[in-house]
């Protein structure tokens, strides 16, 4: 219950377009930046005004993403109808996945603090959730490549389990996990039309998941629901249980990816290579706030029925509770570590950095390894780029990065401000000094020096 109402406390104070301000003024290092940015009322009304522009562009669905039977759902969501927000520019037309997260993050946020519109916003953007997890056809869609089987399945293409059907008591549910990135699928060249999720979207959007069932109460149809989506981000997303790198002191290394089919350390080559560029990663999608979040759900709702839902291993496996939450730890200290060594005394950081980790072996998923042994660049002096920015740019993805670390400061401080940074042969680095808030501060040192 503690952590609960420390997590309400900290839900009140994330006003997403001044999250970095708010955090960088909570800074208590004897040369912490004294707030620049005063909060309250005008802060809250700006806020509210965003707010009330952003919800102005919900609109009902009309079959662009799918609609799934209500007595599947789970009993709080039979009542609404589903609502999309469209989105313009670059890659991102029709209806993307990463719109429907940013919605379902602040709804979520603002059911849980009491908000009834947002309760009901929230309901009806979990819907088209689900809808798009399960796909257009009769063949369970997920973050896979349009087959069942690549869905389901942590030894088929792409690695790891994105969509994961309801069993026991929950049997009635629908599959829950991951969705496809954009809808209608056919806006995408190519057999089958668009497929694979979208890390950064995947993880606002269970975030707004699990703030809505905190404002339920918990009830037990959206609580299984919730589990399946966080163990398949952690299958499909971080790579959990198989793909990893090993420190020298035996730590467990989950890169985050930039979905279910490429990005972070997947091999180049082989059955579960990258579909993109390999070796490649965003800073802007590492929400170590989310993965705690994730983790901390997971542990204090975990019923033993919820352990025929986690992948075994692609040598079969087992896995258990214990090894889910490693793949949680194992990507916060992944992120801070790739931020440590591409982000400028600015802030900034690039839109794509590079984390080349090559196992001796082609197509092996774990090794000991360090995937910032040359960051930013990809293997000595390589770059990569996805989604249509720049390699080397502070741009639209990067741009997501402070108020990513923010949340993570704003709700868990005392976590966030207790990071282990490795040296770049992945031995720990006892020298260093970075964390959320010396990261943030640098944000408000450059806005004092040349705002």
């Amino acid at each position: 219950m503690a952590h609960w109402e420390r997590f309400r406390s900290a839900a009140r104070r994330v006003v997403l377009p001044f999250l970095i301000l708010a955090a960088a003024a909570l800074g208590q290092e004897p040369d912490a930046v004294p707030m620049f940015v005063q909060g309250g009322y005008k802060s809250q009304a700006a806020y509210d005004k965003w707010l009330s522009v952003w919800r102005g562009k919900y609109v009902a669905s009309n079959g662009t993403v799918p609609e799934v039977p209500s007595e599947n759902l789970p009993d709080c969501l039979r009542s609404s109808s589903t609502k999309v927000i469209f989105s313009e520019g670059g890659v991102a037309s029709g209806v993307v996945s990463e719109g429907i997260g940013y919605a379902l993050m602040v709804e979520g946020i603002q059911a849980f603090n009491g908000d009834s519109e947002g309760l009901a916003h929230g309901l009806a953007l979990a819907r088209s959730w689900l809808g798009m997890v399960q796909g257009p056809g009769e063949v369970l869609q997920g973050g896979g490549d349009g087959t069942y089987a690549s869905a389901t399945q942590v030894d088929v293409w792409p690695y790891g389990v994105s969509a994961i059907e309801a069993l026991g008591e929950e049997s009635w549910l629908l599959p829950a996990g991951l969705p496809t990135w954009k809808y209608p699928v056919d806006l995408c060249e190519g057999k089958g039309g668009c497929h694979g999720s979208a890390a950064d979207a995947d993880s606002d959007a269970i975030l707004g998941l699990i703030y809505l069932t905190a404002a339920l109460k918990y009830p037990p149809d959206m609580v299984d629901v919730v589990i399946r989506s966080i163990i398949a981000f952690a299958s499909a997303d971080l790579g959990f249980p198989d793909l990893y790198r090993t420190m020298q002191d035996g730590t467990k290394i989950f890169v985050p990816k930039g979905g279910s089919d490429w990005g972070g350390v997947l091999p180049t080559d082989g059955k579960f290579h990258t579909s993109q560029v390999p070796g490649c990663y965003s800073p802007g999608y590492f929400a170590p706030s989310h993965y705690r979040m994730m983790r901390a759900f997971a542990v204090n709702n975990w019923r033993t029925t919820f352990n025929s839902y986690l992948p075994p291993t692609l040598e079969g496996v087992s896995t258990t509770l214990g090894m889910l939450t490693e793949a949680f730890d194992g990507a916060v200290v992944a992120g801070y570590n790739i931020l440590y060594y591409s982000s400028c005394s600015s802030g900034a950081t690039s839109n794509w950095v590079g984390v080349k980790s090559d196992c001796a072996k082609e197509g092996d998923l774990h090794c000991e390894g360090v995937p910032w042994s040359s960051t930013p660049w990809v293997g000595e002096s390589g770059t990569c780029t996805a989604s249509g920015t720049t390699f080397g740019a502070y741009g639209a993805e990067a741009s997501r990065t402070p108020w990513r670390i923010a949340m993570d400061f704003v709700i868990y401080p005392e976590w966030a401000t207790q990071v282990t940074i490795y040296d770049r042969a992945g031995q720990v680095d006892m020298s260093a000094n970075f964390n959320a808030k010396t990261y943030l501060n640098r944000f408000a040192r450059q806005y004092m020096a040349h705002a």
